[in-house]
């Protein structure tokens, strides 16, 4: 499972690099976590689940502890992902990447690029401000969203998602997707998309540890400079302001 690639990865990085965990906290809108590597500290993100089952706590005291639990706690995976985030997030701080100002301009900007005027152009999860900007510009814009649908403007239930992504020449993942184990039959049958990007401030990983998986894309927000009291006072629209990056994998 793709999950377990990434926390093996994460894992393998952080013993390499004497990488230890300071905390995480599930807040309302986000789930945190912080790493340190003795000198400067590293943020991870995911958005924190809702209508999807109980939140049970959990405590955790070492980054091998979570990245080596397999159990099916919400919350426990929504943290396991904000800390391979928070790994990913300290080794992208060591190389040098392309910035961009807001990362759903670089979204927008990577689908127009990569698309034609009829693609199949399909989301897993509403990313709403990108949506209706593309939905302007293709004709062929189709989201899947297990919280709300809006058959009206396209937004249909998730049942229906392996048909349609198996049809899609772009398909488009928001990185939360990471927490749950659907995404791993999304990409098998993803396999005609010319394009398959993995996108949110939850797809904070190293794009590198996607390798062998046809995932084309990865654009997320760069949280290099971010800080416990920053997420703690921002808000969703908010975390959008910081710098971001789209990476397209070799």
């Amino acid at each position: 499972m793709i999950l377990d690639t990434l926390k093996t990865k994460a894992l393998k990085s952080a013993k390499r690099n004497n990488l230890f965990l300071k905390e995480y906290m599930l807040d309302k809108t986000f789930t945190f976590c912080i790493i340190s590597n003795g000198k400067k500290d590293f943020v991870g993100l995911t958005l924190t689940p809702k209508n999807e089952g109980e939140l049970n706590t959990f405590k955790s005291n070492s980054i091998e502890e979570i990245l080596t639990t397999t159990n099916y706690n919400l919350a426990q995976r929504a943290v396991t992902l904000a800390l391979i985030n928070a790994i990913g997030q300290y080794e992208l701080g060591k190389v040098d990447i392309p910035l961009k100002a807001n990362l759903r301009i670089a979204l927008y900007e990577t689908i127009i690029n990569e698309s034609s005027e009829n693609d199949n152009i399909v989301f897993i999860g509403n990313l709403k401000p990108v949506v209706k900007k593309l939905s302007s510009y293709r004709k062929n814009v189709t989201v899947f969203c297990r919280s709300m649908t809006d058959e009206k403007n396209g937004v249909y239930n998730d049942i229906f998602e392996y048909e349609a992504v198996s049809k899609a020449n772009i398909v488009v993942i928001t990185g939360a997707a990471l927490i749950g184990s659907t995404i791993d039959a999304i990409l098998k049958f993803a396999t005609n998309a010319k394009t398959v990007i993995l996108s949110g401030f939850s797809a904070g990983i190293n794009p590198l540890w996607l390798e062998g998986y046809n995932i084309t894309h990865v654009a997320s927000t760069s949280l290099k400079e971010t800080k416990k009291e920053d997420i703690l006072n921002i808000t969703l629209e908010k975390i959008f302001d910081n710098p971001c990056y789209c990476i397209k994998k070799d």
